[in-house]
């Protein structure tokens, strides 16, 4: 995706000697790993369970709280904070698209007749 390569592009300015800048840049590092993985996600959906034989751990699931910064983004991370937005509404869009999709799949399993039904008793013992 052409537009991913702005992802994780860095300004050429020191981060090391601006405290509230170094902050939002890691800010900005965890949301487009968030971006890159959700994009992975809808181009493999399966990821490792795809591989057969391949163990797959459970991965924690964790809710992002934004950290509390205490200044405004600051110049410097403006056209990487504008390229990401855009990067994750785009993502967005694909998932609800992928969502709808999942649904309309699954409606259309359910209404085969038998599928999904609990299985009934094929053998019933009457003597023992």
């Amino acid at each position: 995706m052409a537009d991913q390569a702005h992802l994780g592009e860095h300004s050429a300015e020191p981060v090391g000697k601006d405290p509230a800048l170094a902050a939002w840049m890691l800010v900005l590092d965890v949301l487009e790993m968030a971006v890159v993985a959700a994009e992975k996600t809808l181009k493999d959906p399966l990821g490792p369970l795809a591989a057969p034989g391949q163990p797959v751990a459970a991965l924690p699931v964790e809710r992002w709280s934004p950290p509390a910064l205490h200044t405004p983004l600051p110049p410097e991370a403006r056209r990487r904070a504008m390229a990401l937005s855009a990067a994750q509404e785009r993502v967005a869009r694909r998932l609800e698209a992928a969502k709808h999709d999942v649904g309309r799949q699954l409606q259309a399993v359910s209404s085969v007749p038998g599928v999904g039904d609990p299985a009934g008793a094929i053998y019933l013992d009457v003597n023992g």
